[in-house]
């Protein structure tokens, strides 16, 4: 799926390509897609995946892409942004590389260019598991013991 910067996909062309694709591999019909799809949630139906595939149905909600993710067994940004290395309409005004949009989706960095005062805003907006979890960022109302006792090792203590 090559696009020029002008025709690069979006979110609903790629979820599009890549529903088409997984279920070519699968070898499953677009009815059978269509029941799969209806387990969890959202209805769909032979006519809803033949009309998706074709580009005759345009939108696709977030329970359909959560539904989809769930049906194929991958991870939603999996469908939401190709999985190679390619340009992507991030927005109807921004296109970046998809490697960036990945990483963004997944709350791991910022769009490139985005600024300071954003960034800050970006980390900041991080759910507490995912902090401990990466390790590399100290939870509030800790923090680090760099006195002659503590070293610089890197421990933390509670805030005074």
């Amino acid at each position: 799926m090559e696009h020029t910067e002008q025709e690069a996909a979006g979110p609903v062309q790629t979820i599009r390509a890549r529903v088409k694709q997984l279920r070519g591999h699968r070898g499953w019909t677009a009815a059978e897609l269509g029941k799969r799809v209806s387990r969890h949630g959202p209805r769909w139906d032979r006519s809803i995946v033949a009309n998706f595939e074709a580009g005759r149905r345009r939108t696709v909600s977030v329970d359909e892409l959560l539904a989809l993710a769930l049906v194929f067994d991958v991870a939603p940004v999996n469908l939401l942004v190709p999985v190679t290395d390619e340009q992507y309409r991030a927005s109807a005004i921004r296109t970046v590389n998809a490697n960036d949009v990945r990483e963004w989706v997944r709350g791991t960095k910022p769009l490139p260019g985005t600024s300071t005062e954003a960034q800050r805003t970006f980390y900041a907006e991080v759910a507490m598991a995912d902090i401990q979890r990466r390790g590399h960022i100290v939870p509030l109302g800790t923090a680090y013991d760099d006195t002659p006792q503590g070293g610089t090792s890197g421990e933390h203590r509670e805030a005074p």
